[in-house]
């Protein structure tokens, strides 16, 4: 069975500020989370397999989004939202609207290198059933998508590290592990004149089962490929595209279940 994919769109927003070395100007820049106003959509797809077979269940989340500047956080609004979840070639939408009009904010930190929940207790959820024991929060998959950015001034070729904790939906349960991230700038170019930077990022984890929920265990693999573009000049990610794969087992009702997902997010910006 294969599930639909629907590819997921934000916005998220990044000031730099470009610096001068010799006779030639924005040559490296600094990166730094901003907030300016736009809108953006996200989507997600988790394609999940099963003991064994393949494509036996999918997740789809899709989101349209308004962002706007409050101090030195981001307002983010839903706008738009619906989410399904298919087995047994039936489709079931999971409560998703119930959310639009509705707002959170995420939070500068690190000097506006990374961005975070400003109050996990308050971030909109949708519900994904019971047997997971907790639902899908909206403010946390943007989070766990954005890249921390470089401390210095980056230039092409310019490459950083850096780790986090993560959080993800994996088959029927969730897992958390620590990320272990390296990126690289592969380009910087000049469009209408926006400093665009790319870059890509390559991740690994261990992860294991969340503390009160349904057990996660195995060798808990996860690796995710990540490329993304922002706009230096005005402060704005334009795009993220990620692709994850993960392997482990889900300890449900029924017993233990070998359980493999191949998770893909599409990420951009519009104004």
């Amino acid at each position: 069975m294969k599930t639909k994919a629907i590819y997921l769109t934000t916005t998220l927003l990044l000031t730099s500020s470009p610096l001068v070395f010799g006779d030639s100007a924005a040559t490296s820049i600094h990166l730094r989370y901003g907030a300016p106003a736009s809108n953006a959509s996200l989507s997600v797809i988790q394609d999940i397999s099963a003991g064994g077979h393949d494509s036996m269940a999918g997740r789809v989340f899709s989101l349209e989004l308004g962002l706007s500047k409050q101090n030195d956080t981001v307002s983010i609004t839903i706008n738009k939202a619906k989410a399904s979840y298919t087995a047994h070639d039936m489709t079931q939408r999971l409560p998703a609207a119930k959310l639009v009009d509705q707002s959170f904010t995420l939070s500068k930190v690190d000097y506006g290198r990374a961005l975070q929940r400003t109050d996990p207790e308050k971030d909109l959820e949708i519900g994904v059933g019971q047997i997971i024991g907790a639902d899908y929060p909206v403010g946390l998959a943007l989070v766990d998508i954005l890249p921390i950015l470089p401390e210095e001034a980056v230039s092409v070729g310019t490459t950083w590290t850096s780790n986090r904790d993560t959080r993800s939906l994996e088959g029927w349960a969730w897992a958390s592990g620590s990320l272990n991230s390296q990126h690289i700038v592969t380009a910087i170019d000049q469009h209408n004149g926006h400093t665009i930077v790319s870059a890509t990022s390559e991740a690994q984890a261990q992860v294991s089962s969340v503390e009160g929920g349904l057990q996660y265990s195995g060798d808990g693999d996860l690796s995710r490929s990540s490329q993304w573009r922002f706009d230096a000049t005005d402060g704005r990610m334009l795009t993220v595209s990620m692709q994850q794969q993960t392997s482990g087992i889900n300890t449900l009702p029924q017993g233990e279940v070998e359980v493999k997902q191949l998770t893909k997010v599409e990420f951009a910006t519009s104004e």
